[in-house]
């Protein structure tokens, strides 16, 4: 049996990551950034000082899923003419103009899910160290505006799109951090952190040129897929690019330890108070300098000297008068004409290496110098990611209205659109217990799932604080 298709995989998640879910690389609350009684804010800074030692619950320290994209489920699904059912943006009901008028030119959707499984922070050797083992899940999907207009028109011309991609980094990490005092103004971090991958995929069609071939489309793409799973390719005995057989999916999946790699986090604090204004702090970190490299890669390819042709899509336009034709059965037929739309070749084995994505944060806070259990901080983040950087800017309120509890409330302006977000935290001695989200859904369908784009996080952690808080 196949475990792993892995064109199939890349239409299926295509359509399912349209369904379901949309990835900032961040493994820690942004709107927890200023809180000081946040255990976990040394992730966005290695130089924040905790005020307190502490030990994580195991597993349940800190569970983070963060959703980003420009794309929502609406987007994708439409009442039927019955009035009853759903359809695709394939279904003959559903005109070119209106699904094609609210794709953008690109179209991105990113997951991450971010468990620690041990943690622990303390006062020793000068500063505040902390120690951590956590499993990371990172998946984006970009997919250009001519791949849905060829899709939904397919009527005779030309068709090109390039930037065609579909990947996944699921890895567990081992984290030093220390963060020192150097003057009563300034303070610096710094976390080493020891990578250990689990599995990796990338497909890449960094070009796909499409024409009408009498009946049928001919295809000159220049792209890639490279998977480490532990497995090997299978190929098809139908496919074959210009005599040679094609790559048909891939099987004989071994779980363990499939890629080596180190990162380090810089980070750095200043108090202006006695150079610009009283309460003014400033920081600044760059996260995730570091790669990784996945050893026994299965590669796949294809060049626009081995140009393929293609049939169409022919089972998703689905009218209402087939009988117990469900959304699911739709999207499931929509998966199987994209598995005969991407061919590749097998190119061997072989070793691949790819950065983390560095993320740059930039800070201020200003406490109010009429209450001083309330301040204002602005953050402003970048992330290094090729064909996925973004930007994003937060205004935070941060409130300590007493020693064992803080709450902070944000709203964020990023590449991928606007939200607001709110983070609640106790700490008590013996006791930490902190949830919250960067943004909020604003608006979902039945299952759940964010209609208008997948701008969403959920965060939640328990703790357990000791010692003399600082």
């Amino acid at each position: 049996m196949k475990n792993i298709y892995f064109v199939k995989r890349f239409g299926a998640v295509a359509v399912l990551l349209l369904m379901a879910v949309g990835v900032f690389a961040q493994s820690a609350l942004r709107t927890g950034y200023f809180l000081q009684g946040n255990p976990y804010r040394y992730r966005l800074n290695a130089a924040l000082v905790n005020d307190q030692n502490y030990i994580a619950l195991p597993v349940l320290g800190n569970i983070g899923i963060n959703t980003a994209g420009n794309m929502g489920l609406a987007n994708f699904v439409y009442d039927a003419p019955n009035g009853r059912d759903l359809v695709t943006f394939m279904h003959p009901s559903v005109s070119a103009d209106d699904f094609l008028g609210d794709i953008d030119s690109e179209n991105q959707m990113r997951a991450n899910i971010d468990l620690v499984v041990l943690s622990g922070g303390f006062f020793a050797f000068g500063g505040y160290n902390t120690i951590d083992v956590g499993i990371h899940s990172r998946t984006s999907m970009n997919l250009p505006y001519d791949m849905f207009r060829f899709m939904k028109s397919m009527g005779a011309g030309e068709y090109s799109f390039s930037e065609l991609n579909f990947n996944t980094r699921n890895y567990l990490d081992l984290a030093l951090g220390h963060s020192h005092k150097i003057t009563e103004e300034l303070t610096v971090g710094a976390r080493l952190k020891f990578l250990f991958g689990v599995a990796y995929a990338d497909v890449m069609f960094d070009r796909m040129d499409i024409s009408m071939n009498g009946q049928q489309w001919r295809i000159n793409a220049r792209g890639n897929a490279n998977i480490a799973l532990g497995g090997h390719y299978t190929y098809s005995e139908e496919k074959s690019i210009n005599g040679k057989t094609a790559v048909d999916g891939y099987d004989d999946i071994t779980p363990g330890l499939n890629g080596f790699g180190l990162g380090i986090d810089l980070g750095a604090t200043y108090d202006l108070s006695d150079v610009l204004t009283e309460g003014l702090t400033v920081s600044a970190a760059l996260n995730d300098i570091g790669f990784m490299n996945w050893k026994k890669v299965a590669k796949a390819g294809i060049s626009p000297e081995n140009p393929y042709l293609f049939n169409g899509f022919d089972n998703i336009a689905i009218h209402d008068d087939v009988p117990g034709t469900s959304i699911e059965d739709q999207f499931e037929s929509l998966r199987d004409d994209l598995e005969d739309f991407f061919t590749l070749e097998d190119k061997g084995e072989g070793s691949e290496s790819c950065g983390l994505g560095a993320t740059l944060n930039l800070g201020a806070e200003y406490k109010m110098p009429f209450y001083d259990k309330l301040s204002a901080g602005l953050l402003y983040t970048h992330g290094f990611e090729d064909i996925y950087s973004y930007n994003q800017m937060s205004l935070m309120l941060n409130w300590a209205p007493v020693k064992f509890f803080d709450v902070a409330v944000s709203g964020t302006s990023s590449t991928y659109g606007t939200g607001f977000g709110a983070m609640a935290n106790i700490h008590l001695t013996g006791f930490n217990l902190f949830m919250g989200t960067d943004c909020f859904i604003s608006k979902v369908g039945k299952q759940f799932i964010p209609l208008e784009n997948m701008n969403a996080s959920v965060a939640f952690g328990i703790n357990i604080p000791f010692g003399a808080k600082r």
